[in-house]
């Protein structure tokens, strides 16, 4: 081999790859040593900051010009590319590949920047995909399927230099490789990647960019061929080497600095000899990525289409309406131009899956959490008692907790705890058994039920003890007031519930090729020899993908399933139950303690949520309020007005101001179909995620069979669980 430039042999020694080419045969190692010496040569020319714009831009055309005569029977005389033509000619280099690294580097000319992900993505197809594609003719691939393999694992490795060197490039070259438009949308200016290590917007972009490195890190995997692996082990250091970056960054929470994230030798040499043991074992099959369709915007398919985008597939999701969230959503009240939510939900610390999105878009900050779990009551006639955990360990924190809580008597403390033994020793309850038989087999007495039991079975499964399924109660239980005291506090949001998860949906989406879709109500699926080929919108509009997830809720999946079909019948047998929310905006308060809110004991009220945080400073004289009433059937036939008295009526019993308040405005919303409804017979008839009769249609949602009521902790688990399924 020649001589390589003393730049190039130098910046080999220290880069990744001086271990890779460890794993390469010695002549495919010295060929690889003379195409790298070109890539660095023309990357050189880009970065020179003492070569002004025309001399590099002459300069690369020069190296066009020579690659092109290499192609040339009679080239002449080399003066540039005279050591790479003979690798070209031996491994059948493409000489397309290699201009397109040539254009890649150029764009670096005149500072970068880029207004999309699609524009960025052409950007690093030059630099590291085309590399990719010539590097596996000379690793000796020929498997039909490499060459997609080796430009996604060059996106997965260029996007994850991209986020490791974004301080750096920002400050020593005064370049920006992140796409203009998810800075803008994120409320990120250039200036802001100078120093972005306490900035929560530069986190959240941050979060994105990994977002983006895991899709075509696992995009990569799936399209790796069984027979190549040989032949890339290179390529497989190289995706160990920079994807363990990427973990590293992540695991520092995104505190990225000028002196850019490295791995020391010793922990090169352990993902090596990992990376080479691996190979020794068979791979475990996996689906194709492509397009993937979601049927649903509401948490479990953005969830869905999250989880899927991370696991290699390009997502694209529908939504009906023309907001995200589903049946935990904002609207706007056309009267005062108020946004207000169908139904005011909590989320628990024991939201696993929920919590797990949260951290995926970086909207944490959109949430107020409680210290610990206090959630203040009120009895008929005013008179107030807290449950609030104390600062103990579990399961002692609520069952200290317990002989603060006035509603109680001693014997009811005393069945609570019993009941704490029980959930620590016996099994699940029977299939068949309702909550109320579970309990009262369990000694609990009436002050239990309807202090404890009895609201918060009706706040986390819409339906009364008597009714209700001992199982799905059971299971909160254990996951909520029995588990950890960190899972027992309450969290709430502090913006509109459709708010919550934009822009960050569809930037994360768009951040990888998928799309949100909104107004896109999707009227019929097309299938063929067992497979959905198409989805129809009511527009007739078809949309064709590999893989589809249905998150829509039963009731919307109904219609699209084929009459028939045992999956059809059992999601039409599945009951509903109904929340009713009536918002009110009064001139002054309903209490005075300061709560978020309250619970209403032996009253067909459940709840009430003091939202006066989310009223615009034009508003600061009035107070806005949120009535939930749970399992609220009977109600749902009476007239908005009558609602309204009758429960004014009620709040009278429990809150003296309100017969001196008056009500501004007055808004119900019936939810008729706001949950299933959990009772033991309702149980056998939710599907699992893999149960539609076709192998690439899939199903997600509340309603899915995973153990839980229909929360949304229960819709986010649905969505993560497919990764479990898709490859069986």
């Amino acid at each position: 081999m020649s001589s390589e430039s003393k730049e190039a042999v130098q910046a080999r020694k220290k880069s990744n790859l001086a271990f890779t080419f460890m794993s390469l045969e010695p002549e495919r190692k010295d060929a690889m040593a003379v195409f790298y010496d070109f890539c660095r040569r023309v990357d050189d020319i880009a970065d020179d900051p003492e070569r002004p714009d025309e001399q590099k831009a002459r300069e690369l055309q020069d190296w066009r010009d020579e690659i092109n005569a290499c192609y040339r029977a009679d080239s002449g005389q080399l003066k540039l590319a005279h050591e790479l033509k003979p690798v070209i000619m031996r491994y059948d280099v493409v000489r397309e590949d290699l201009l397109a690294i040539i254009d890649g580097v150029a764009m670096d000319i005149g500072g970068a920047r880029f207004q999309t992900f699609h524009d960025l993505q052409r950007y690093c197809y030059g630099v590291a995909s085309a590399v990719g594609l010539v590097s596996i003719k000379i690793f000796g691939c020929t498997h039909p399927r490499t060459p997609e393999y080796a430009e996604t694992l060059g996106y997965a490795l260029q996007f994850t230099n991209i986020l490791r060197d974004v301080v750096e490039d920002r400050i020593e070259m005064g370049r920006v490789y992140l796409p203009q438009e998810e800075l803008a949308a994120l409320g990120v200016s250039e200036d802001d990647l100078l120093d972005p290590s306490q900035n929560p917007a530069c986190q959240k972009l941050f979060r994105l960019c990994y977002f983006r490195c895991k899709h075509f890190f696992n995009k990569a995997r799936r399209l790796l061929p069984e027979s190549e692996r040989g032949n890339l082990k290179a390529a497989l250091v190289m995706g160990a080497f920079y994807e363990d970056i990427l973990e590293k960054i992540a695991a520092g929470g995104f505190d990225i600095k000028v002196k850019r994230t490295r791995l020391s030798k010793g922990r090169k040499l352990q993902l090596l000899f990992r990376t080479m043991r691996e190979l020794k074992q068979p791979l475990k099959p996996k689906r194709l990525p492509g397009r993937a369709a979601v049927l649903g915007g509401g948490i479990a398919g953005i969830t869905a289409a999250l989880e899927l985008g991370i696991q290699g597939y390009t997502p694209h999701l529908y939504e009906s309406k023309t907001y995200l969230g589903g049946r935990a959503h904002s609207l706007t009240d056309a009267a005062t131009g108020l946004t207000l939510d169908n139904s005011q939900h909590i989320v628990m610390g024991c939201y696993k899956s929920f919590l797990k999105l949260v951290d995926r878009l970086g909207i944490g900050d959109k949430l107020e959490a409680q210290d610990s779990m206090t959630v203040p009551y009120i009895s008929p006639g005013g008179k107030w008692s807290t449950l609030a955990a104390k600062n103990l360990p579990a399961p002692f924190h609520l069952l200290g907790g317990l002989f603060a809580f006035d509603a109680l008597s001693t014997a009811d403390r005393l069945a609570i705890i019993h009941m704490g033994l029980v959930m620590r020793l016996e099994a699940r309850p029977k299939e068949d058994e309702t909550a109320e038989n579970w309990l009262r087999r369990h000694k609990q007495t009436d002050g239990a039920i309807r202090a404890l039991w009895e609201p918060f079975c009706v706040a986390a499964l819409n339906e009364p003890v008597a009714t209700s399924s001992a199982r799905l109660l059971h299971e909160t239980m254990k996951r909520s007031l029995f588990g950890k005291a960190s899972d027992a506090t309450i969290l709430l949001s502090k913006v509109g519930l459709s708010e919550l998860f934009e822009p960050e949906t569809e930037l994360f989406l768009k951040s990888i090729g998928g799309s949100l879709s909104l107004s896109k109500k999707i009227a019929q699926l097309v299938e063929a020899d067992g497979r959905v080929v198409a989805m129809e919108t009511s527009k007739g509009e078809r949309i064709e993908a590999g893989l589809f997830v249905s998150a829509l809720p039963w009731n919307g999946l109904r219609g699209l399933l084929p009459a028939g079909l045992r999956l059809q019948e059992r999601v039409a047998a599945i009951p509903s139950a109904a929340i009713l929310s009536i918002h009110l905006l009064t001139d002054r308060k309903l209490y005075d303690t300061g709560a978020d809110f309250v619970g209403l004991l032996d009253s067909p009220i459940h709840w009430v949520f003091d939202r006066t945080c989310t009223l615009p400073a034009e508003r600061s004289n009035e107070h806005l309020y949120a009535v939930v009433v749970s399992a609220a059937d009977e109600l749902l036939d009476l007239k908005s007005n009558e609602i309204v008295d009758k429960l004014m009526a009620e709040l009278e019993r429990f809150f003296p101001a309100t017969k001196e308040l008056t009500v501004n405005r007055s808004l119900v919303y019936k939810s008729r179909d706001a949950t299933f409804a959990a009772r033991p017979s309702t149980e056998l008839l939710r599907p699992n995620a893999q149960d539609a009769p076709w192998e690439n249609f899939f199903l997600a949602g509340d309603w899915v069979n995973n153990g839980l009521p229909a929360t949304i902790e229960s819709a986010a688990e649905s969505g993560f669980a497919l990764s479990e399924v898709l490859d069986g």
